[in-house]
């Protein structure tokens, strides 16, 4: 009789649960400007989302106004970043003529198929000077126009390690280049002295020093032209720092270790920084997650590194980090390994992970809403096509923010029939009914072998 109870009760939960619609405890407007043109919208998860989503972001929807469904893509967010390198522009020297007492006028005329150039290099293997440029440009050798004014080229690595050999030139579209160094000579004092003095016995009476200097000219082994090629890298996953809500540490005397208990409100988490008072140490640590077998909970290590820092005159160095792949667990653990030294003092914990957001295509005219926290919902099947194919070719999608978040009262009151089939009550429960139905067998059994023995 019991056994019957059971298999009907487990057959009517399953109809229930088959027949129930997911239920989305939260919901969000989303707001942005309606142009009354085609856009490609950007909805950019946050805290409040991370918190009570599931793990895989299976229960986010996006609605209209009418309760229709709105297909979206889920993508990390990411950053792209221009690069610009100097590349040669490939010359060569084609004049050298003296320019009054002192200087010299060097025209450079680009190759052929040789890209404009952006800026030159005055290759010298002299230290120690400055020197003022003129630079003009020409397209027929004959009319010449001054693109820049006295632009100085120096070395002052007698004081340091500062130079410069560099000329930015203004975008122009000239082939050839008249550089002009008027004053091509610099004065210096020798590194010799001489030192004359007069002496009565062991008296000084007179000294004189007489230093020499000397004339140095400037010379160039060669001038590089180059230009400026700009290039934009592959979108890099960008890092985003998440608070935490609080942790817990904990001493363990026995196996000399630390134990900080870290709560977080689900954000996709790559790794921890943690903020340490001590000046000077190198622990080994590890990071571990809750892992759910059956009716109990053991934790499993996702991690391990060393947090260390050094802090001696002027060394200042600190390693406080632990990456680990991206997780979103509502608690995470670090075990730091003490040995027999004092346990360290963590003054603040931050995570770092990715960000997400949704892209979709919205219909002028209708407002939208997202939808999230259900047990229940499964994954979304969308077609993603028509927006990958926009993305590919280099449409920029526009903001859409966010509005407060609203609990809806339905889904607040109607019964999660998922969550109770996974609670540890249900399975309790479960266990506790097969014990009877097997005791009650057992006893029918016994009580039969008893009255056949009287027989």
């Amino acid at each position: 009789m019991i056994t019957r109870f059971i298999c009907l009760f487990c057959l009517l939960v399953a109809q229930v649960q088959a027949a129930e619609a997911p239920a989305y405890r939260f919901s969000r407007p989303v707001t942005y400007q309606d142009s009354g043109q085609q856009s490609l919208l950007a909805v950019t998860l946050d805290s409040a989302v991370y918190a009570n989503s599931a793990a895989d972001f299976r229960d986010l929807r996006l609605t209209d106004q009418n309760g229709v469904e709105t297909p979206y893509l889920l993508q990390k967010i990411a950053s792209q970043k221009t690069v610009t390198r100097r590349l040669s522009s490939r010359s060569e020297t084609v004049d050298l003529q003296k320019f009054g007492d002192e200087g010299f006028v060097v025209t450079v005329k680009l190759d052929k198929d040789a890209a404009n150039a952006d800026g030159l290099t005055l290759v010298t293997p002299q230290v120690d000077f400055e020197y003022a440029l003129q630079i003009h440009g020409s397209n027929d050798g004959e009319n010449w126009q001054l693109l820049v004014d006295n632009a100085l080229i120096y070395d002052y690595s007698r004081y340091m390690s500062v130079g410069n050999r560099d000329v930015a030139i203004p975008a122009n579209s000239f082939r050839q280049f008249k550089i002009v160094v008027a004053k091509a000579t610099q004065t210096r004092v020798a590194e010799l002295l001489e030192l004359t003095r007069t002496l009565r016995g062991s008296e000084e009476l007179q000294r004189s020093e007489t230093s020499q200097h000397q004339t140095e000219p400037l010379h160039i082994e060669r001038i590089e032209l180059w230009h400026s090629h700009s290039e934009t890298l592959p979108a890099e996953d960008s890092q985003f720092d998440y608070a935490m809500p609080g942790f817990k540490i904990t001493q363990d005397a026995e196996y000399k270790t630390s134990s900080i208990d870290i709560d977080t409100l689900h954000q996709p988490l790559t790794g921890f920084t943690l903020q340490i008072n001590t000046p000077n140490f190198s622990r080994s640590a590890e990071v571990q997650i809750p892992l759910q077998q059956g009716i109990e909970t053991r934790m499993q290590t996702i991690a391990n590194g060393t947090l260390e820092a050094l802090h001696f005159q002027n060394i200042n160095r600190d390693q406080t980090s632990i990456g680990f792949p991206e997780q979103r667990q509502p608690r995470y653990r670090i075990v730091i390994q003490n040995q027999d030294n004092p346990p360290l003092h963590v003054n603040t914990i931050t995570g770092t992970g990715h960000g997400y957001q949704l892209l979709f295509l919205p219909q002028a005219g209708l407002s939208y809403r997202l939808q999230y926290g259900s047990t229940q919902a499964e994954p979304p099947r969308y077609d993603t096509a028509p927006i990958q194919e926009l993305l590919r070719r280099g449409y920029q999608s526009s903001t859409a923010d966010l509005g407060p978040e609203t609990a809806a009262a339905a889904a607040e009151a109607k019964f999660d029939v998922g969550e109770l089939l996974n609670s540890r009550w249900f399975l309790g429960l479960a266990i506790g009914l097969m014990v009877i139905v097997l005791s009650w067998s057992l006893f029918r059994v016994s009580k039969r072998l008893g009255d056949q023995t009287d027989d």
